[in-house]
């Protein structure tokens, strides 16, 4: 089948002086079937320096959406997860309280750089982006000419029109004369077909983007679902931490009287007595739980259990004031020793430097019973893994205020805990 690569190359030969017979026999010898070969020099004869437009129909169009997609999706995953890795950990900030707002924005703005640079600009400078280059199909404007930026970006905007009512936008090029989109119509722009593609590469990117990703999400299995858990469930710290987003529920806890602890974490008056009470009930039931199951040790009402992967897990009974609130507890980690007695705790890192890095933003858990659970990192000086550690020694702290939220009066516990692994 002819293409507009044949009809150039007739084109320039035949400026060069080089005869008919001379120019079929090139294209003959590169592999041209002389049907092609004559229809090519038709063609030119009748005028025509440029192949007759051929839209791209609505499948076609469906793959290339559907690797671009793709493409897009990873281009921008890879920029968002690099940019929060490059907050949360180099700088050792939790992504808790206000900071995560600011990684959010900054993933939007990434988001928004990405999808101009590879949809309008892509579209502007050749008029394909990668899934549309792959399956051989560009954007022209209704004249059949390049597109430019503006025209490209309108059209880009134009499909959340196109997606409303049940894709109906979306549909009509499967069915248009041109086979145009309603965006395409509103910004005065089709898609034609700049090359053949064969059926089977059809398939081949579809099975690509479609059936590989599922099947390799299969293939993870319990390993992916828990770490995607954990991204949602835990805090973010360092390389060793995920994700985060307090949990709204309302719990009313009755120790003596009902206290109602609000999503907005409300604070709560107690007194000290009152507080005792909470905290002399340590948290049970979560001996058969495969989150907390491994080396642990008890610290006044928690449970702390050494992980491999996530340093130290941690779970709470139901204390008012602690939901939403990671500077009021915290774990301090005084000593790692390994195997050969050598302490490969990292002490210079900033995260154990400083208080605020230790904080815990607790998310609330329902199964089997309503408790706080929480992950802390365990940072080890260079060459040092998780295997080498034996017995992981340090203080877990909790300072609430008494009076009001922002009182000076405050409720203070420490519990030492030692584990051995």
């Amino acid at each position: 089948m002819i293409n507009q690569q044949l009809l150039d190359y007739i084109n320039q030969q035949g400026k060069q002086g080089l005869n008919q017979e001379q120019i079929k026999s090139s294209l003959a010898v590169s592999g041209w079937s002389s049907s092609d070969i004559e229809e090519g020099f038709a063609t030119v004869a009748s005028g025509s320096s440029s192949m007759p437009i051929s839209y791209a129909g609505f499948w076609l169009r469906t793959v290339a959406t559907i690797a671009d997609q793709f493409i897009f999706g990873l281009i921008f995953g890879i920029l968002a997860s690099l940019c929060s890795w490059f907050y949360a950990t180099l700088f050792d900030v939790a992504l808790s309280n206000g900071t995560e707002i600011v990684v959010e924005i900054v993933v939007f703005i990434i988001y928004l750089v990405v999808w101009i640079l590879y949809f309008p600009f892509m579209e502007s400078r050749g008029g394909a982006t990668f899934g549309k280059k792959i399956l051989g199909i560009k954007v022209l404007n209704d004249n059949n000419e390049p597109v430019g930026f503006l025209r490209s970006l309108g059209r880009n905007l134009a499909k959340i029109i196109s997606g409303m009512i049940l894709m109906i936008g979306f549909i009509m090029a499967g069915f248009t004369k041109k086979k145009q989109g309603l965006h395409d119509i509103i910004a005065n722009c089709v898609v034609v077909r700049s090359r053949e593609v064969s059926v089977g590469k059809i398939w081949a990117i579809i099975i690509l983007v479609i059936v590989i990703p599922i099947g390799l999400f299969v293939m993870a299995g319990a390993i992916l679902f828990s770490m995607l858990s954990n991204m949602f469930t835990g805090s973010t710290r360092n390389n060793h931490e995920a994700f985060y987003e307090p949990t709204s529920v309302t719990q009313t806890q009755d120790n003596g009287k009902s206290i109602a602890i609000s999503p907005e974490s409300t604070f709560v008056p107690l007194t000290r007595e009152e507080y005792d009470t909470y905290f002399s009930k340590p948290i049970t039931g979560l001996d058969n739980e495969s989150t907390y199951m491994g080396p642990r040790a008890y610290a006044g009402p928690a449970l702390i259990v050494f992980d491999d992967f996530w340093g130290l897990r941690n779970a709470l009974p139901v204390i008012p004031n602690l939901e939403n609130n990671k500077d009021r507890v915290w774990i301090d980690i005084t000593s790692i020793i390994s195997k050969n007695g050598q302490d490969i705790l990292d002490r210079e890192s900033s995260f154990e430097k400083d208080i605020f890095f230790k904080g815990l933003n607790f998310s609330k858990e329902t199964q089997p019973f309503e408790y706080f659970s929480d992950d802390r990192s365990l940072n080890y000086i260079r060459g040092a893994e998780s295997s080498d550690a034996k017995t992981i020694k340090g203080v877990l702290f909790f300072k609430i205020p008494l009076d009001s939220e922002n009182s000076s009066n405050f409720y203070e516990k420490s519990y030492p805990f030692t584990i051995n692994i």
